[in-house]
């Protein structure tokens, strides 16, 4: 009876034991989840000089910058003609060109920022978009930029850039990337 009953004991305080130290790795099992954060990294200079909808937008930059120069020197040139089609009387008339001018060129040069930035709006809601999808597919809790940061984290730049070059196209052209290894855009813009 003696013999039953300390092993009944002993058997007891091993079941509680083992049980009290399974709660407590799982409940620090637990906590070490919610803590793990995923992080990926992208590197924003990387994606300015190789995604393509960053480079057309670059070109458009250039593009505006030609359009800027050269309607300048052409109301620049009739301006000059203007002022010299003035009589000696009229010269009080040749500040109120210079301001017309002025005015036309600044017109030019509001318009085409305009239409640049709302093209750099569509282009960084389509990246937001790429971004989005990137992080639910890798699963990630935050992306960071590279700069700055030193250890740690997932580089997601190339991903990003994959995702990007697949973006909005339709499943018969994929299947045609995917065994032409051909980008049907470049096929579009030609």
């Amino acid at each position: 009876m003696k013999q039953r009953l300390i092993l009944s004991l002993t058997l007891f305080f091993l079941v509680f034991f083992l049980i009290s130290g399974l709660g407590q790795t799982a409940a620090t099992k637990g906590k070490e989840e919610i803590t793990a954060v995923k992080i990926g990294i992208l590197d924003l200079n990387m994606l300015k000089r190789e995604a393509p909808p960053f480079l057309r937008l670059q070109e458009k930059t250039e593009a505006n910058k030609r359009l800027l120069e050269e309607f300048t020197a052409q109301v620049l040139a009739e301006h000059q003609r203007q002022i010299m089609a003035l009589t000696g009387e009229e010269l009080d008339r040749s500040h109120e060109l210079a301001v017309t001018t002025q005015a036309r060129i600044d017109r030019k040069r509001k318009e085409l920022e305009e239409g640049y930035q709302q093209e750099e709006a569509a282009v960084m809601a389509e990246l937001e978009a790429v971004l989005a999808k990137v992080m639910k597919d890798k699963r990630l809790d935050c992306i960071l930029l590279k700069g700055g940061f030193q250890i740690g984290g997932e580089d997601i730049t190339e991903k990003v850039l994959k995702t990007w070059e697949k973006w909005g196209l339709s499943f018969w052209q994929r299947l045609g990337m995917f065994f032409t290894g051909k980008n049907p855009r470049t096929e579009w813009s030609k």
